[in-house]
């Protein structure tokens, strides 16, 4: 049941923005700089993977409805995601044997050198975060590279997907298939809430971490494929609800998140908000369109921002003038993603 999107949309402009509100908090968190203190939770990255998410919940459902086979899907998807992801991973572990403090030849033939290859690979990060003598006097932690967890978790939507389209064809009318991605995005919250009260009944603090994996966030997802399925009516609804709404949900959720106001929000309504949001954004504003003509380097930003980032961190660039930092890091994680991204597409391309 393939959906008529407009081609002209600004989910390139957002997606950058995204990229840069992650690198940018980053920045913030990772150096501990004081400088940063006061104005760093105007960037929440947390928001942002969400909506990163939400974005790809609506576009990888377009792409999944214009395939004829699950293998082209497939296909699709693996030559989206690991190229430049594993450019990433095998990239940072080679060059910052340069960083370490160890020998080349003892850096090399660590067991952790290899144990970092092989599990991110995997996209299993969590099993071997860092690589032998590289940053470990950074003051938050020497993880080379801790956004690559979100990459799992996209492929496990990845893979749910068919599934879930399975069963949405199934249902009789736009009815049934709401109810069904309706029910799945509370799901994804009550899967959370279990995690986070369990881990209070046995206190056990580590059961609450399974929250933050990929069915806690399949709610964001939903979200998208919720967009995709009703944008006929979503379209509706922004003609008849113009930019002021927008505007004043989006400075809702920034009052919220900046200053803790005293009134509840919980993540399930906070999360529409977003994606009302993120959507309008993505197809309103025509003039955010020139963005679509540029290259699409976003993906390869996120990837390669954090041992850039931490390699600067090290040799203390962010200690004597930590703004001059940030814009260099941001500038030299633009220039190594877009030409990342150029190459990439140039090889499969051939």
């Amino acid at each position: 049941m393939p959906v008529s999107i407009p081609r002209k949309n600004n989910f390139t402009f957002l997606r950058f923005v995204l990229s840069f509100t992650v690198l940018f908090r980053h920045c913030m968190d990772s150096s501990v700089s004081p400088a940063f203190q006061e104005i760093k939770n105007i960037f929440a990255s947390q928001d942002a993977v969400c909506l990163f998410f939400a974005i790809s919940g609506l576009l990888v459902t377009a792409s999944y409805e214009r395939c004829e086979s699950l293998r082209e899907y497939f296909s699709r998807r693996v030559s989206r995601i690991f190229p430049l992801y594993l450019a990433a991973v095998i990239g940072a572990a080679l060059l910052l044997s340069l960083a370490s403090s160890m020998p080349a030849p003892c850096y090399f033939m660590h067991t952790d050198f290899w144990k970092y290859i092989f599990w991110n690979s995997l996209t299993l990060n969590f099993m071997q975060r860092t690589l032998p003598g590289v940053f470990e006097g950074n003051p938050f932690n020497s993880s080379v590279n801790d956004p690559l967890w979100t990459v799992k978790t996209e492929l496990f939507f990845y893979a749910c997907l068919p599934l879930i389209c399975l069963l949405l064809h199934k249902c009789k009318g736009r009815t049934g298939r709401n109810l069904v991605l309706v029910a799945l995005y509370f799901l994804s919250f009550a899967y959370r809430l279990l995690c986070v009260k369990t881990a209070e009944l046995l206190s056990c603090p580590v059961i609450a971490t399974l929250s933050l994996e990929a069915p806690g966030y399949i709610g964001a997802f939903v979200l998208g494929m919720f967009c995709y399925y009703n944008y006929d009516i979503i379209e509706s609804f922004f003609s008849l609800w113009p930019s002021f709404l927008f505007f004043a949900c989006f400075l809702f959720l920034v009052v919220y998140d900046n200053y803790k106001l005293s009134f509840y929000i919980s993540d399930i309504k906070k999360y529409v908000l977003l994606a009302y949001v993120c959507f309008y954004a993505a197809f309103s504003f025509s003039f955010l369109n020139v963005f679509s003509r540029l290259t699409d380097c976003s993906y390869a930003i996120y990837l390669f921002h954090y041992p850039i980032l931490q390699w600067m961190i090290e040799r203390g660039m962010f200690d004597s003038n930590p703004w001059a930092a940030l814009f260099l890091c941001a500038s030299v994680t633009f220039v190594i993603a877009l030409l990342a991204t150029l190459a990439e597409r140039k090889i499969l391309n051939k």
